[in-house]
């Protein structure tokens, strides 16, 4: 009982806020004294100059972040598997994974833009560049930087999936038999584990497909303005203060939607012609021996690079976004700036400040309300999978823009539009899904006999609950709270519909102040928004530290 309230608290706002999109987008929106159905929106939102382009940009970016992305993923482990420097893919993601899509989409405006601190390290000794260069580095028309973008912030949760997934597959028995069969070390992966991985994979990668089909936070900030890509034409058209652009918008959503069912359909495509390739090559037994040192060498550098190169890039901005933050005096070409102050900090109480508060306090309850709704999920949930735990996902796999136009509509007419509470349950529609994704394994994998154990010493069902399953599962438990945390925290959409300009976070703030103010405030926001996810990771990872350390010094 308890599992069909919190779907029906989960999915029908995205039920109604579908709902909300389509029938506009079909000429229907009673609010407006609209009633009669037609195509109208759709003829029209066709003919919108610049459509077919945004259309193209689209699917560029969101198929080739989204193919590098898995790509990279799911062959980086592979070359590392069994090497000391797998242990280093596990221990380094998590502070990667706190960052906001937005802060990476922000550090890399302020590394590859004219003036940004890549020119200024090379000039003007390498370049002669004395002022910034005219050159279209960021945005770019191809949209390559928002790719970079994209990649720098999907790899490393793809990466966690994936060894998230190796742990219940076995991979060191498949490959100590697929190399005792003379297969070489990628080989072996590609040819044996991946194909066992994949089903484990393919939501996680469809999750990435939808949002970089329809990412619109880092592409403010990176894709180019004439035109954008077809989610942030579709932003503008809603913000339009002409409501008779409210039908466009919907249309364009619709629009938005079909991108991704053919993303769904492409992706399903191509895993069913990979597969059928790599029967194919299995049969024959295919042993890639010719040459399989120099492509190894070959792979492993295009691996490491395609990996490494966009993460870095994006470190080395949110650096520059640090130093610009407290940058009193920086003319260009200086590597460094002339005069240091902390006058941009000083002034939080301005602007940042409250979105500082209000970051922090909708982040905290929704992921503690996400948390404890996995929580009585999985203590409900007897069967180990069933369409229920696949509809929980429905959020992730529909564009966002999809619907929540649809649910601000909702909003309206219950009156919570503009209120924390709406924001808090828009936010939780996002929560929700990651922390189930990042507590379940843990949570079924509880040992059945500690309960047992419990009950046989005359514990009631609390104190088994609290005192030892609760106790044993602290460290997934807290880990799904800091992811929690952070999704929230880096949400934009949602907070944009939900909030109606009332409530702004930093999200929200970045986003306004990378498309037009100074660098210093921006600096802050980027600064702020690093410091905050980062913060609960290191508070979470430290009370689990204590807790275990006082376990270990009684045994």
């Amino acid at each position: 009982m308890m599992r069909w309230a919190i779907m029906a608290t989960l999915l029908i706002p995205i039920m109604a806020g579908v709902a909300g999109v389509v029938f506009p987008a079909f000429g229907v929106l009673p609010v407006l004294g609209q009633v009669r159905p037609g195509v109208d929106a759709l003829v029209q939102v066709m003919e919108v100059p610049g459509f077919s382009a945004s259309v193209r940009l689209t699917l560029f970016t969101g198929f080739m972040g989204t193919f590098l992305s898995a790509a990279i993923s799911l062959l980086l482990p592979g070359l590392l598997f069994q090497s000391p420097r797998f242990g280093l893919l596990r221990r380094y993601l998590a502070p990667v994974l706190s960052l906001p899509h937005v802060t990476m989409a922000v550090g890399l405006l302020f590394l590859l833009q004219p003036s940004g601190w890549l020119i200024r390290l090379i000039s003007p000794w390498l370049t002669g560049w004395t002022r910034p260069p005219n050159l279209a580095l960021v945005p770019d028309e191809a949209g390559i930087v928002l790719i970079l973008g994209l990649m720098a912030k999907e790899v490393p949760f793809l990466v966690l999936m994936v060894l998230a997934a190796l742990g219940q597959i076995n991979p060191a028995r498949l490959m100590t038999s697929a190399r005792s069969l003379g297969y070489g070390q990628m080989t072996s992966w590609v040819m044996v584990v991946l194909p066992q991985l994949w089903p484990r994979m393919r939501l996680p990668v469809l999750i990435v497909l939808v949002f970089s089909l329809s990412v619109v936070d880092m592409a403010v900030v990176l894709a180019p303005g004439t035109p954008p890509p077809l989610a942030v034409r579709v932003l503008r058209w809603y913000q339009d203060p002409d409501l008779g652009l409210r039908f466009l918008a919907s249309a364009g959503a619709l629009v938005q939607l079909v991108l991704v069912v053919f993303g769904f359909g492409l992706l399903l495509g191509l895993e069913h012609l990979a597969g059928r390739f790599g029967r194919w090559i299995s049969f024959r037994g295919v042993r890639f021996r010719r040459g399989r040192k120099i492509m190894h060498q070959a792979v492993a550098a295009l691996l490491l690079a395609g990996g490494l190169l966009p993460f870095v890039l994006a470190l080395m901005g949110l650096f520059s976004a640090l130093i610009w933050s407290v940058a009193g005096i920086w003319r260009f070409p200086d590597a460094l700036p002339t005069l240091l102050t902390l006058r941009y900090w000083s002034g939080l109480e301005g602007g940042l400040g409250p979105a500082l508060v209000e970051t922090l306090l909708i982040g905290v309850v929704s992921a503690f309300l996400g948390v404890v709704l996995v929580i009585i999920w999985l203590e409900q949930k007897s069967a180990r999978a069933g369409i229920s735990e696949e509809l929980i996902f429905m959020p992730l796999l529909i564009p966002q823009i999809g619907f929540l136009f649809g649910l601000q509509i909702v909003l309206l007419w219950l009156g919570l539009d503009g209120r924390r509470l709406a924001l808090i349950w828009a936010h939780l529609l996002f929560v929700f899904p990651y922390a189930w994704l990042t507590l379940a394994p843990s949570w079924r994998a509880y040992p059945r006999e500690w309960d047992i154990l419990a009950a046989t010493m005359g514990k009631s069902w609390p104190e088994r609950f609290f005192r030892v399953k609760l106790t044993l599962l602290l460290t997934p438990v807290l880990t799904a709270f800091a992811i929690g945390f952070s999704v929230s925290a880096a949400l934009y959409l949602p907070t944009v519909f939900a909030g109606n300009a009332r409530i702004q976070t930093l999200t929200v703030e970045a986003v306004t102040l990378a498309t037009g103010a100074g660098r210093q405030p921006l600096g802050v926001a980027t600064g702020l928004q690093m410091l905050l996810p980062f913060l609960v990771f290191v508070l979470t990872g430290a009370i689990s530290h204590w807790r275990f350390r006082r376990f270990s010094g009684i045994s």
